[in-house]
């Protein structure tokens, strides 16, 4: 048997805008977005007396069916690239669920990638794989690449950006999750006047490490409505503001936040204190 293992990264968000709905139901999106040592790790190996793929997980609460997206991954790479091999897949999960990291589409990538290893390396392969990673979720190209970037579209279009430091970054998971789909759906109907960050900006001064140009120009519009459907969002973020990290925020559509700073052992010590609050807390950093 030839297993292969993958790291799948997390994701954090340092700036979300939302342009608009489109007639597809996705959302034309303009996003800055850094990929983190956190990870899970996919193990696959090719079975060669099945008759079906197996998919596990080391945490329970993961439904391992065909609505995974690691699952649904697999079968798209089958359709595409007449693959007929059955596989045993075992996630290790590190990734928090619904916390607005990039977990399920992580994995997807990387189920995507350990596939590819078995596939022609030439550019009509790698075309098709980008061009499937969207059909299963916004987030699976940018997981697919794996660099710092600016997303657009609805996730297919992306930018290589410089970072000039590569900060600690601490998580910050409370108990409860938000759903992607309710949240947009419930940012639709915001007619509020909404702080929009200033993305170019924000790309600027992390080239720069300009922190003071970071804090200004990082934000999430879709922390308004993920407030409002879980207010214990912004009182963690207020409780950032209060220990001095300032340079804090919601990832994706939550409900994970974060704080990023050149002090890992002050993002230590606010992890213990969110921690004992009965909160997830992780230390990780940028992987650039």
């Amino acid at each position: 048997m030839n297993t292969t293992v993958i790291r799948a990264l997390a994701k954090v968000n340092l700036a979300i805008d939302v342009l608009g709905k489109r007639q597809d139901g996705y959302h034309d999106i303009d996003m800055l977005t850094i990929p983190l040592t956190l990870h899970d790790s996919i193990e696959i190996t090719p079975l060669s007396d099945a008759y079906e793929t197996y998919l596990f997980c080391d945490d329970p609460t993961i439904v391992c069916d065909e609505s995974n997206l690691a699952y649904k991954a697999l079968d798209m790479m089958r359709q595409n690239f007449d693959i007929r091999k059955e596989y045993k897949i075992f996630i290790y999960k590190k990734i928090p669920v619904e916390a607005g990291l990039g977990g399920g589409s992580a994995d997807a990538a990387a189920i995507i990638k350990a596939i590819s290893h078995y596939l022609p390396q030439d550019e009509a392969t790698k075309k098709a794989q980008e061009e499937l990673a969207i059909q299963i979720g916004s987030d699976v190209p940018f997981c697919l690449y794996d660099k710092p970037s600016r997303v657009q579209g609805k996730g297919e279009k992306l930018t290589p950006v410089k970072i000039a430091y590569p900060y600690h970054v601490l998580i910050v998971k409370p108990e409860l999750g938000l759903s992607t789909k309710s949240v947009y759906e419930a940012y639709d109907t915001i007619k509020d006047d909404i702080r929009h960050p200033d993305i170019p900006a924000l790309i600027d001064a992390l080239a720069k490490d300009d922190e003071e140009g970071i804090r200004r120009n990082m934000g999430n519009v879709l922390s308004v409505p993920a407030i409002k459907a879980l207010p214990l969002i912004g009182d963690l973020l207020e409780e950032m503001d209060m220990m001095n990290l300032v340079l804090n925020g919601m990832s994706g559509t939550g409900s994970a936040c974060f704080a990023l700073s050149k002090d890992k052992k002050l993002l230590e010590r606010a992890a213990h204190v969110f921690e004992k609050e009965g909160h997830k807390a992780y230390i990780t950093q940028f992987a650039l």
